[in-house]
């Protein structure tokens, strides 16, 4: 998920000392669209604040804003959704601090920075995944499917159906 890419030097923002944001724009936008294979992406930004942390760790901690449009699952119908979601990610500076911080704290979201720098806009891809639905549905719509079951009225599905009767009499 590199498509849309927004690196950030940690020491630096966390010298800021502010929240700050960015936005898609119209070509990340559309790259978004292809990737989660969505009918539109109306909008989708980013918030978040960096905290420098001990040991040479940083803590990122923000939300994603999105608003996308899917094919209902019952209807094929478009669905407009919004989505509003907080992350929190321990950022270390090695696999192998990585790989201790996620046995100690196996609940927390974890990740490796390289050289100082992080792509704080993989990460926020990674959670809209995580929050687009499953199966989209307009208010009203159910998981009520109607099975199809031929033995049932089997003369009215086929003029042929009849045939049956008269092969099985011989």
């Amino acid at each position: 998920m590199t498509d849309f890419i927004y690196i950030v030097d940690l020491e630096s923002a966390s010298n800021r000392g502010r929240p700050e944001s960015f936005h898609a724009n119209d070509a990340h936008r559309q790259n978004i669209i292809e990737m989660f294979n969505l009918l539109d992406l109306k909008s989708f930004s980013v918030q978040f604040h960096v905290t420098k942390e001990i040991n040479n760790t940083y803590l990122l901690q923000g939300s994603i804003n999105a608003s996308v449009v899917q094919l209902s699952v019952i209807s094929f119908e478009p669905v407009r959704t919004k989505i509003s979601e907080q992350f929190s990610v321990v950022l270390v500076p090695s696999q192998k601090r990585l790989a201790e911080y996620e046995e100690s704290h196996p609940d927390d979201d974890s990740d490796v920075f390289v050289e100082g720098e992080y792509d704080i806009g993989n990460v926020a891809l990674e959670y809209l995944s995580l929050c687009l639905p499953d199966n989209p549905k307009l208010p009203g719509e159910s998981n009520d499917y109607k099975e199809f079951d031929a033995s049932k009225n089997i003369s009215k599905l086929s003029p042929f159906a009849g045939l049956i009767d008269k092969l099985k009499d011989k």
